[in-house]
C-alpha cells in the first residue's frame, strides 16, 4: 500500500538498519534495496494533535539505535526527525485552513522525502572503522551537542490555537532542532554526501523558519 498508517511510520523511525562501524562494500544491490525499502513520504492518517506529534517525536528520537559512529548516527537521527516533520505537515494538510501554510506543508513532504533518500543510502555505504564515541557517555562532546540540539522538542511553546498558528509555531521548534542537529554533523561528520545534506538542511530549514515567523507576525494578534 502506498499510504501507510502513522504507526507504520513511527515503527520505521525506530527500526532503521542497525549498521555497525565495521566497513562494508557499497554496491548497486545495496542502493536498490535501500531505495525499495525506504518509507513512502505521502500524507497519512493523523489521529494525533500537533503538540502530541511533536512530543512523540522527542520520545522516538530517544529510542534511535546509535553505534557510536558520527555519520551513521546523524543519518539515523535525522531520518526520524524528518519523519516527525512529515507527520506535522500531514496534520496541517488534513486539517489546516490557510493556503500558505498548506503549501509550506506540501513543501516539507517533498523536501524531506528527498533528504531521506540521501540519508537512507548513506547508511548502506562504507562507514568509518571503529567507534568514534560512546553513546552512553553524557560528557562526550558529540553526545552533549546532540542532546542540546534536540532539547527544545521536550518543552514546546504554548499552542492555544487555531491549528494553523499552532502548526507555524511548532514547525519553528522542529526546524530549529533540525538545524542544530545538522550543525552537529557539520562539526563532527566526515561523509561528504551527508555533510552536503546537512548544509542543505540548514539552509532550507532556516529559510522556512523565517516564513513561519512572517506568517505568525501577519496573521496573529498579541
Amino acid at each position: 500500500m502506498r499510504h501507510r498508517s502513522v504507526f507504520a511510520v513511527l515503527l520505521f523511525g525506530i527500526s532503521l538498519p542497525f549498521i555497525g562501524c565495521n566497513p562494508r562494500h557499497d554496491t548497486d544491490a545495496h542502493e536498490q534495496e535501500a531505495y525499495a525499502t525506504q518509507p513512502k513520504p505521502a500524507p497519512v492518517a493523523t489521529p494525533l494533535s500537533l503538540r502530541d506529534t511533536l512530543q512523540l517525536l522527542a520520545q522516538q528520537l530517544d529510542t534511535v539505535h546509535r553505534d557510536g559512529c558520527w555519520d551513521e548516527d546523524f543519518a539515523r537521527l535525522m531520518t526520524v526527525h524528518h519523519a516527525g516533520a512529515q507527520r506535522l505537515a500531514a496534520v496541517e494538510i488534513s486539517r489546516g485552513k490557510d493556503s500558505t501554510l498548506r503549501e509550506l506543508a506540501q513543501h516539507v513532504l517533498k523536501g524531506h522525502a528527498r533528504d531521506n533518500h540521501v540519508l537512507t543510502l548513506a547508511l548502506t555505504k562504507q562507514p568509518p572503522k571503529g567507534q568514534e564515541y560512546r553513546p552512553g557517555n553524557t560528557k562526550d562532546p558529540f553526545v552533549r551537542r546532540i542532546t542540546a540540539a534536540l532539547a527544545p522538542l521536550r518543552q514546546p511553546p504554548p499552542t492555544p490555537g487555531p491549528l494553523d498558528a499552532d502548526f507555524a509555531t511548532l514547525m519553528q521548534v522542529h526546524h530549529q532542532t533540525g538545524v542544530a542537529l545538522a550543525q552537529v554533523e557539520l562539526a563532527f561528520g566526515k561523509d561528504a554526501e551527508l555533510r552536503d545534506a546537512a548544509r542543505r538542511i540548514v539552509g532550507d530549514e532556516q529559510a522556512e523558519i523565517k516564513q513561519y515567523q512572517r506568517w505568525l507576525k501577519t496573521n496573529t494578534t498579541k
